[in-house]
């Protein structure tokens, strides 16, 4: 599927994170073009981080084009929870996931919001920067997530605490996974070995893409890797 960090230009990007806000952030009609190519692609899943910007650009991509996509919407925050759920509602999201930051700290919160996340027929995930330890907390806490989002690649990027307790934790959970950060925020390339990695460990891959080029080189090789 199509990840949007990019888009907002989160801190894994190091130098090219305000490039990248500036040029997408900031000009939906950018972030629009790139729904509508993934999905002429044949690649109409998103992972959505919930901001108005993007949920404009995706609104007016799915109009444009009259594609249903797949849609696992990320909430960026607890802060404002309720307001961010109303804002991704119209596009009735398959998955919402509740954000590492709130899943990392078992805030006492989640159970409430996972209530809500059904009360909109979304199966509720959990993201998750620390996968090696946060997994296993949630399993044996008994939360009723579905799907989890966690970092996955073969140089062990942002795997925290470390790649050893990520791949176990992987492995162990009866979970469904979505890889996050395959390409190691630009480290890596695309390529067939990286992605049966991948593959071996999630269900989904969010891919973070900012051209048209870089969609179907990347695409073409998962491609490649899974039919």
């Amino acid at each position: 599927m199509l990840g949007t960090s990019p888009f907002i230009g989160t801190g894994q990007f190091g130098t090219k994170a305000c490039e990248y806000r500036d040029r997408f952030f900031h000009d939906e009609r950018a972030m629009k073009q790139l729904f509508i190519a993934s999905a002429r692609q044949g690649v109409n899943a998103v992972q959505l981080i919930v901001y108005e910007p993007l949920v404009n650009a995706l609104t007016a991509a799915i109009k444009e084009t009259g594609e249903d996509f797949f849609i696992a919407a990320t909430i960026p925050s607890g802060r404002h929870f309720e307001r961010d759920l109303a804002l991704i509602r119209p596009l009735k999201p398959a998955i919402i996931a509740i954000h590492a930051l709130s899943c990392d700290a078992l805030d006492a919160r989640i159970e409430g919001w996972i209530e809500e996340i059904r009360a909109l027929d979304a199966s509720p995930a959990a993201a998750t920067h620390y996968p090696g330890a946060t997994i296993e907390k949630l399993d044996n806490a008994g939360f009723d997530f579905e799907v989890y989002l966690a970092p996955v690649n073969p140089a062990g990027y942002a795997m925290e605490p470390d790649y050893e307790s990520t791949l176990k934790a992987l492995e162990t959970t009866d979970k469904k996974i979505i890889a996050i950060k395959p390409l190691a925020a630009g480290r890596l390339k695309p390529t067939q070995s990286l992605f049966s990695f991948v593959y071996k460990y999630a269900d989904s891959v969010s891919v973070g893409i900012t051209s048209e080029a870089e969609m179907e080189e990347t695409y073409a090789v998962a491609k490649e890797t899974v039919l």
